[in-house]
């Protein structure tokens, strides 16, 4: 089973919270940088083509995963029903 990490951010500390991910053992970080927007990026699609069921995703900074709850109930959610367990980080 893999460990992913995921972060959604639009603060330049996104390298930070990356080098956190990869610390903590996550083999693949996917991040989109973004700025006011309610619906996931490119690095989302291309975390949801690499989990597996029974995998692991984490996500970083929890606080600015999505402007809007509704997208981040989505992610988590679409995660979920793949099987796979989220964590934050």
């Amino acid at each position: 089973m893999a460990v992913y990490g995921y972060v959604c951010s639009g603060s330049f500390k996104i390298d930070d919270l990356d080098r956190d991910l990869f610390t903590s053992g996550c083999s693949e970080v996917f991040d989109d940088f973004v700025i006011s927007t309610a619906t996931p990026g490119p690095g989302w699609r291309k975390l949801l083509s690499a989990v597996r069921a029974g995998d692991t995703v984490r996500i970083a900074d929890w606080d600015n995963l999505s402007r809007c709850a509704t997208t981040a109930e989505f992610i988590t959610g679409t995660l979920t029903d793949l099987g796979v367990r989220v964590e934050t980080f």
